[in-house]
C-alpha cells in the first residue's frame, strides 16, 4: 500500500474515528438527558454521515479503489480540519 493511504487509513483509524465517535456518544449523552434542541439533533446527524463517510474511505482503501490523487486531497482536508479543530 502507498505511503499516503497508509497515513490517511492511519489518521482516521487513530484520531478521527474515535474523536468523532466520542463527540456523537456526548450527542447521546444529551439527547438521553431530554436535550432535544434542533442543533443536537442536526449535530448528531452530522457526525453520523461523517462516521460513515470515513468507513466508506477505509473501505475504498482496503478495496484498492482509492487513488494516491484522491487518498492525498483526503489526507490533506482531514489534516486541514484537525488543524482548524485544535486552534
Amino acid at each position: 500500500m502507498e505511503e499516503i493511504k497508509k497515513e490517511l487509513e492511519s489518521i482516521i483509524f487513530n484520531v478521527m474515528l474515535p474523536e468523532s465517535q466520542a463527540f456523537l456518544n456526548e450527542l447521546n449523552e444529551e439527547i438521553n438527558k431530554g436535550n432535544e434542541e434542533k442543533e443536537i439533533i442536526e449535530a448528531k446527524k452530522d457526525v453520523e454521515s461523517f462516521l460513515e463517510e470515513l468507513n466508506q474511505i477505509l473501505k475504498l482503501i482496503e478495496e484498492k479503489k482509492l487513488s494516491n490523487n484522491d487518498a492525498r486531497d483526503m489526507y490533506k482536508k482531514i489534516r486541514n480540519m484537525i488543524d482548524e479543530h485544535e486552534h
